[in-house]
């Protein structure tokens, strides 16, 4: 066992082929995300028709309050891990005991508080929600460090497949629970269920094992860059966490229950991945922290083959989000297929400032990346408080506004040690960005007039292959940009070569 785990703790230093197998890496998680996100869509179809818009509003009330509490559990280890160059077992079980102890500590901080939640929202069953969804974070702190090191070594589709284990186990414990009756305490049992199949693959898997600590100047370092990068992390939580809030604290759950269900599909669909792809960049690109020049070239190259294929997908999404939420969750869910084709254009903005913890943390200045997080979430608040008086539709317009004023000036500041500004990432993705802006004007025009009589079927099957096709039109067509896809067509006969 000591042999196999010596790969997580080899020294980071760059190779030739080190943007391929980041590239391989990223693939290889987004089609294992993407097999989550059709577990958690497909636990959407069903549990929408179990289960009332009150029962998603009420847990969804608890689950953005808690929100914050992952990145506060993790305390920005993983990241000081996967970005380190150089680490010791005995280190990182110093770590692994301060991220048991941060889990414990806030399980039975917010089982404590829990009655206060009710008592705020004028909602007395939000207690006992808020006090069992606690032992997911016991699960949670247990199970980090042994993820960052498989993050370390570039093991990113056993990562994947834990995800998409845990995720099919929760989703059928909810499902049976839902069919059995239990109403929203299906939604409750759901995330533990996932967090303990995720804990068990996670030592399952990674082979190395926690032992007698070390805390030397090594590990008081790692603390430190962890601190700023829970110090974004918390921030960046309640940023995508206030709309909900918000809605929660001045509207009723079912309110919330619609909102929520449209944004589940969105960060299942969309959101995901660039999450996902943090893991990958963050991981590689802390590879090249010594070579500046190479540093900025991949990250150029990465963020334009990332913007080519996720801005249309954000687009589509957006145009076809009415029919696809009434396919999928039926038509008592239509509110909440208006509210994501709003919430869908964000993804179009995102792409770019998802890409700023890539910068952050391979350049070692987490201390940055913190001080982001405290802007985007002021920006984040302005906004739901400017939406709030015109309802869920203002506040998901409000949302999308803030992620365009942010998305350019994130990558700015996060790139600004190694020089990268504005015009490198209007470089990178001012085709891509053209083209998924003209192809949601295109295919919300098509919609409303040559396709407003046909199914939905009918509709989602047309506007999607109208839109991929306007897309390749204007960024391939008008703009020249293959290089994207001759770049991922590469790695993929690689990948199918070596199977």
């Amino acid at each position: 066992m000591a042999e196999a785990a010596e790969v997580y703790f080899e020294d980071h230093k760059a190779s030739t082929d080190l943007g391929r197998r980041a590239l391989r890496g990223g693939i290889v998680s987004l089609v294992m995300q993407y097999g989550n996100g059709a577990l958690q869509i497909a636990a959407a179809i069903i549990l929408a028709r179990l289960l009332a818009p009150e029962d998603f509003g009420l847990v969804a009330i608890v689950t953005v309050l808690m929100s914050f509490a992952p990145m506060l559990i993790d305390f920005g280890l993983g990241d000081a891990i996967a970005q380190r160059r150089r680490i010791t077992p005995r280190q990182t079980s110093g770590l692994f005991w301060i991220n048991a102890s941060l889990g414990l500590t806030v399980a039975l901080a917010v089982a404590a508080f829990s009655p206060l939640i009710a008592a705020i929202f004028r909602e007395p069953r939000l207690g006992p929600i808020a006090a069992c969804t606690a032992i997911c974070f016991v699960l949670w702190g247990v199970s980090n460090l042994h993820l960052a090191l498989l993050r370390r070594a570039m093991q990113f589709g056993t990562i994947a497949r834990i995800q998409v284990s845990s995720t099919f186990v929760g989703v059928a414990v909810a499902i049976l629970m839902a069919s059995c009756g239990y109403e929203y305490w299906a939604l409750v049992l759901r995330p533990i269920a996932s967090a303990f199949c995720v804990a068990f693959g996670a030592w399952f898997l990674c082979r190395w094992r926690p032992g007698f600590p070390a805390f030397d100047s090594e590990v008081k370092s790692m603390v430190r860059f962890g601190l700023h990068v829970v110090g974004f992390g918390v921030a960046y939580s309640f940023a995508r966490a206030v709309d909900r809030i918000g809605l929660g604290l001045f509207y009723r759950p079912d309110v919330v229950g619609y909102y929520q269900n449209a944004t589940v599909l969105y960060e299942n669909s969309i959101l995901a991945a660039l999450v996902q792809l943090h893991v990958v960049g963050s991981a590689s690109l802390s590879k090249l922290q010594s070579d500046p020049v190479a540093l900025r070239q991949k990250y150029q190259a990465a963020l334009s083959t990332l913007a080519f294929f996720m801005m249309p997908a954000a687009a589509i999404l957006s145009v076809t989000a009415h029919d696809v939420t009434i396919l999928l969750l039926g038509e008592k869910w239509r509110v909440a297929g208006s509210l994501l084709s709003i919430i869908a254009l964000r993804g179009i903005f995102q792409v770019i400032e998802g890409s700023q913890g890539w910068l952050h943390l391979s350049l070692g200045r987490p201390d940055r990346w913190r001080n982001w997080g405290v802007v985007s979430l002021a920006v984040q608040i302005a906004a739901v408080i400017a939406g709030l008086p015109f309802g869920p539709t203002g506040v998901a317009a409000a949302g999308v506004i803030a992620a365009l004023l942010i998305a350019v000036p994130s990558i700015k500041y996060a790139g600004a040690p190694i020089g990268i500004g504005a015009a490198h990432v209007m470089r990178a993705t001012g085709p891509q960005l053209i083209g998924a802006i003209c192809t949601v004007a295109a295919g919300w025009c098509l919609q409303a007039t040559i396709l407003s009589g046909d199914s939905s079927l009918t509709r989602i099957f047309s506007s999607v292959i109208f839109c991929a096709g306007f897309y390749l039109v204007t960024v391939v067509g008008l703009f020249r940009l293959t290089e994207p896809i001759k770049l991922a067509g590469s790695v993929v006969r690689d990948l199918m070569w070596a199977r």
